[in-house]
Parts: C-alpha cells; structure tokens; sequence
C-alpha cells in the first residue's frame, strides 16, 4: 500500500479512537487527523501546510455550510416547523396513524433547511410525539419513528454530509454541485416512500388510530395562520429556477455577461443565502429583539459551530494534503487489486459506513471515511455521483442504529428507554435503507445522472 493509504487509515483510526473513547469534540480529532497525514507527506510538510489549510478555511463549501447552520438556527428561533406541521397535521392528521405520518413529512421537509438528525427529531418529536401517543401508539414505536424519520437529515440537500463530500478534491473533480443536488432529492423521494410504507405497516399491524380531533384545526385556519412559513422554501425553489431548466439556459445565451454572472456564485452557496434571507422576511416578527437578544441567541448557537467548524475545515485540508500525495490513484490501484466484484464491493462500504455512524454522527463518519469510500465504489464502476448519493443513503442510517444522538432525543421525549427502540429501528428502518442503498449503487434503482 502506498504512503497515502497508510496516512488515511491513520487518520481513520485518530478518528474513531478520539470519539469512541476520549469523548471529546469531533472537530479536535479532525486537527490532530491533519497534523498526523502532513507527517505522512514527509518532506512536503512545509510546503503543504499553509495552502491546504487556506483550502480549508476559505472553502465556499465551509461557508456555505455555516450559513446553512445558522439558517436553520433562525428558523426554530422563529417557530416557523411549527406552522408547517400544523399545516401538515390538518391535511393528513385525520388518516389512521395520521400523527405519523405528519412526522414522516414534517421530517422531510425540516430536512430541507435543517440537516442535524437531533435538530429534525427534537423540532417535529416534540410536538407530533405527544399526538402518537393519544393516538395508540406505544411509546417505543412512536419514538423509532421520530429516529428513524431523523435519517432524512443526512439525505435530503443541503446538509453538511452533502458539503463535505464535495469539498473532497476527487469528488468536487467529477460531481457537479447542481447534479448532486437534483439526484439527492430524487434519493429521498425513494426515502420518504420507504417511510411512509413504515407507517401505513405499522398503523395496521397495531391498529393506530388518527390524531385526536381536538388536536386538528380546519385547513383553512391552520394555513390562514401560518401559510407564510411556507415561503421559505422559495430559498430552495428560487436557485434551482435560475441554476436549470429554460431560465438558466437563457441566463447562458446572454453572451459573456450570462455566463460570467452564471458561474459568479456557487449554486452551493445560493440556496443558504436566499433562505436566510426568507427566513429573516418571514419571520421578522419574531427575530431577537435588540442587541441583547441576538448576542443570547448567538452564545444559544455557538456549539453548532464550535463543532461542525473544525470538523469541515479540517476535513478538506486533509483531503488536500491526501490528494497532493497521492491518495485517488493508490487507493484505486489498491481496490482493483482485490478484485472484488461490484456487488459485494457496495455491500462492504455500506456495512463499514453503517458501522462507524454507529458511534459517530453522520457528519463525521464521512468526513472520516467518505473519500475512502467513494475511491473504493468508483475503482469497481461506480458512477461518481451514484456512489456519493449510495454513500450518504447508507450514512442516514445513523439516526436508527443504536447508541445514535436522535434515539436519545426522541426516547426522552417519549419517556422511554432507548433499547426498546432498537429492534423496530433496525427492522423497519436500518435494514431497509441499507438494502435501497444498495441497489441505488448497483443502479437497480434509477438515479438521474
């Protein structure tokens, strides 16, 4: 094995050993994870030091992620989910097992401007948990949904799992941010329709009930009263527009001015903006009030960057210094010679990444082995978007494998243990999603390239 397989694996094991049994923040592993792969790099040290950690630091990705988190911090300060899930609840709150359901979709779209699988199950756990509970469902069952409803999280764009993918040199060489986009949405489509299955069994195998009528209000006061939440998904809506389809083709035939405003501004970079700046026109009324109220809800937010900061940034500086010396090619010389066949060769990373999120979150499971595993799908003939879009659908599994954040966000809610929990999430949820990860990376399930 070559140097930069070796430094990887290192960095693997800095990794796992740093959050398994120091217990400390993810983001320190990630500075140390650094420092030991430019050791690696031997006499190139020096000279690699500075320009991968400027990759770092001024990666639009970094920003863009950061904006992310503080976007989705301004949406639950200002209440928004909870107009939506009431929007969604007097829609389809009525259905058997309609209190899940709402779960289920609530979920899928928090999961449009929130990527934290805690943040997606403590917002729509805490009000639709209580309704499954009126509703018949055991407590265990009712708290396995909000978990296994969390993985959308890691799935459905933007999210940080997403952005640290692409700031991977040989990923960001071979997938386009605009493709990613549209292929992740289609893979949580295949996820939503695996979850709403979950609940229609479920709500038949026990016999659930809808939610109680007390707790649904006429759709036409439930949108009357929040309707303007639903604005800020224009965020989202608005740079697709412009970035594909018939607009951003005439945006590209204005001559140089077209294309030159056209590729001005990552489409990465878009969609955080813009929903900040819906999010700030929507829910203005309810915005920290005065310089004390924001330096409150900026001390509240601080750990959410504290965390994910060092743990980006790091991560592409590692990923510069790995590529400098070598890591795609070594590492695709080294798949090949296994030859291990396809099949079994998506099976391997999906179980590996399954493992791994076990004690880690998402985020930081592929930060730590994404690269190696979107070198060892590619070195068997996986399209390089197909294999990021398998390799995140195999990370969402996190928040239904057991020891994961959002069990425990959702079992305290529901005032039950967790390990009660553990064997409807890996029946209904974890070997499912495992199994469509699967044939997404075999292409069996078809993903628009």
């Amino acid at each position: 094995m070559g140097t930069a397989v070796w430094a990887l694996i290192t960095f693997i094991v800095i990794i796992l050993f740093w959050a398994i049994f120091t217990k400390r923040n993810i983001g320190e592993a990630m500075i140390l994870g650094f420092i030991t792969t430019l050791i690696f790099s031997g006499s190139q040290a020096f000279e690699l030091f500075f320009p991968s950690l400027m990759r770092g630091l001024t990666h639009e990705v970094v920003f863009a992620s950061l904006a992310f988190i503080f976007m989705a911090q301004l949406i639950n300060h200002t209440g928004l989910i909870g107009h939506i899930i009431q929007i969604l609840n007097s829609l389809i709150g009525r259905l058997p097992g309609g209190a899940a359901y709402v779960n289920t979709f609530g979920s899928g779209l928090f999961a449009l401007v929130a990527g934290s699988g805690s943040g997606i199950a403590a917002t729509t756990g805490s009000i639709t948990i209580p309704w499954m509970e009126r509703s018949g469902w055991r407590k265990e069952h009712a708290a396995s949904i909000v978990a296994g409803n969390s993985g959308f999280g890691s799935i459905i764009p933007p999210n940080s799992t997403m952005f640290i993918m692409l700031g991977f040199a040989p990923v960001a060489a071979t997938v386009g941010q605009g493709e990613l986009f549209i292929a992740l949405y289609v893979a949580g489509l295949y996820a939503l329709i695996h979850r709403v299955l979950v609940v229609y069994i479920m709500t038949k195998k026990y016999n659930i009930q809808p939610v109680h009528a007390d707790l649904i209000q006429p759709i036409g006061k439930s949108f009357s009263e929040g309707w303007y939440s639903l604005l800020i998904f224009l965020g989202i809506l608005i740079p697709l527009i412009i970035n594909f389809g018939p607009l951003a083709n005439w945006f590209l035939s204005v001559g140089s001015i077209g294309e030159s405003a056209m590729g001005a501004i990552s489409f990465i970079v878009w969609v955080p903006v813009f929903m900040i700046i819906f999010t700030l026109l929507v829910g203005r009324n309810h915005l920290p009030k005065g310089k004390g109220e924001w330096l409150k809800f900026f001390e509240k937010t601080a750990p959410s960057y504290y965390v994910i900061g060092p743990v980006l940034i790091f991560t592409f500086a590692t990923s510069a210094v790995l590529n400098e010396i070598g890591l795609t090619e070594q590492l695709q010389t080294l798949m090949m010679s296994f030859a291990v066949p396809k099949w079994l060769m998506v099976a391997i990373v999906g179980i590996v990444i399954t493992l791994v999120a076990t004690p880690l979150a998402t985020s930081a499971t592929i930060a730590t082995i994404g690269l190696a595993s979107f070198g060892a799908l590619t070195a068997v003939g996986v399209d390089p978007l197909l294999a990021v879009v398998t390799i995140m659908m195999f990370g969402a599994t996190e928040g239904s494998t057991p020891t994961s954040g959002p069990i425990y966000v959702a079992t305290g809610m529901a005032k039950v243990g967790a390990e009660k929990t553990y064997v409807p999430l890996l029946l209904y949820y974890t070997i499912p999603l495992m199994i469509i990860s699967w044939l997404i990376g075999m292409g069996i399930i078809p993903i628009p390239l």
